[in-house]
């Protein structure tokens, strides 16, 4: 690893925003430090929206032009090019989740084939992704996992948009991850992630699946689910990622009565995150990964890690990545270094994408530092260009 790696090079973190851009950006996260404030809002959108009042262009104006690509996949190009300019490749991910009829499932197999074929086409976008809620109902997968029966026939028809999804990217050769969601459906979506995962990846990693390390369980499944792929002699594929559903994960858990399925702490989290990184570099052999995380320190553990094991970040089976508007300290230096590093990038209708717009938005008042630290890397670079623009016109 070479340790001139610096994320506090706010020069190179945003060479690709304007002056504009940072303004606007330091204005949003002024807005999202204050949690009453974040939870207000939130409260309000959702109300509007579904008496119908005309807000969605003040979402697609503030939130949503800051962490989303657009409102169509097509839309998201200009971004994906400017990505590919400082060396990060893009990660395009239709952001609808919950839906509820057949007919709005097999639509989604059509868009995700669409994604997956319009990825394939281009350099600049490293994965397709999908979430299981857009081709299944939250229902289903929560009874499969309860009752651990993957038989029933609303089950079979998830089990098929699966193997339509799963054979496009194999017959594109275009990796592909899943996302993670709520817990009590987790069991299921793992299991046909799995399954995908033993036909496809049986000598390259085309199959990710998305480990949430706040669960205090996911360590322990990681672990099964790589002793499974080694005995059975195929590729796993992990992104590993802390978690997006906290606030939602420990409300329900104290209405249901049950002990909250989340670490205790932030610090817990943080250790079993880097169990997890450990434990895949261990394991180079079977596991291709996927390093999703904006921990500057779990971050510099993984790539020494993959130093150590690889000799180079520029690694097939390692990747890095953000989500799009945080953390681009990590991102555009970790491309300096010659790293694979992706930004994920939702996009869809606004309605549709808003429940992944309400998480981003607690997730920043809910996180540690996350807000403080994005407000203080922007002001240090506003203030940089202030200084050098002083210097120019002396």
């Amino acid at each position: 690893m070479n340790e001139a790696v610096d994320f506090r090079n706010t020069e190179v973190a945003f060479a690709a925003k304007s002056n504009s851009e940072l303004l606007k950006a330091r204005f949003l996260f002024e807005l999202l430090r204050n949690k009453r404030l974040v939870s207000l809002g939130n409260g309000f959108i959702q109300w509007a929206l579904a008496i119908g009042l005309p807000v969605e262009w003040l979402i697609k104006a503030t939130v949503f032009k800051h962490f989303c690509g657009g409102i169509t996949l097509d839309s998201c190009t200009p971004l994906v090019d400017k990505l590919e300019e400082t060396g990060v490749r893009a990660i395009l991910d239709y952001s609808v989740e919950g839906q509820n009829t057949d007919n709005q499932f097999d639509k989604n197999v059509l868009l995700i084939k669409e994604e997956i074929e319009n990825a394939s086409k281009s350099k600049n976008i490293a994965f397709a992704v999908f979430k299981p809620t857009s081709i299944g109902r939250l229902e289903d997968f929560h009874a499969a996992s309860q009752q651990k029966d993957f038989t029933s026939e609303s089950f079979e028809a998830i089990k098929k948009r699966y193997a339509i999804i799963g054979e496009t990217a194999d017959a594109l050769n275009q990796p592909i991850m899943i996302d993670a969601e709520e817990s009590w459906m987790q069991t299921a979506a793992d299991e046909l992630a799995f399954n995908l995962m033993r036909k496809f990846n049986t000598d390259k990693v085309l199959i990710y699946n998305t480990f949430q390390l706040y669960l205090a369980d996911r360590l322990v499944k990681l672990t099964d689910y790589t002793l499974r792929a080694k005995e059975e002699g195929f590729k796993l594929g992990a992104k590993l990622v802390r978690g997006a559903y906290m606030e939602k994960e420990r409300a329900r858990a104290k209405q249901m009565g049950y002990v909250s399925p989340i670490c205790e702490t932030k610090e817990a989290t943080d250790a079993l995150y880097d169990k997890a990184v450990e434990f895949v570099f261990e394991h180079t052999d079977t596991v291709g990964v996927f390093i999703g995380t904006h921990n500057e320190k779990s971050t510099l553990k993984a790539a020494r890690l993959a130093m150590e094991h690889y000799q180079t970040l520029n690694h097939p089976n390692v990747w890095f990545g953000q989500l799009q508007g945080m953390s681009d300290q990590i991102t555009y230096n970790m491309a300096e270094a010659n790293a694979r590093v992706a930004k994920l990038i939702p996009y869809g209708p606004v309605k549709e994408v808003l429940p992944y717009l309400i998480r981003r938005a607690e997730e920043n008042t809910s996180i540690a530092g996350q807000t403080g630290r994005e407000l203080s890397l922007l002001r240090k670079e506003m203030n940089r260009r202030k200084r050098a623009t002083t210097v120019q016109n002396r």
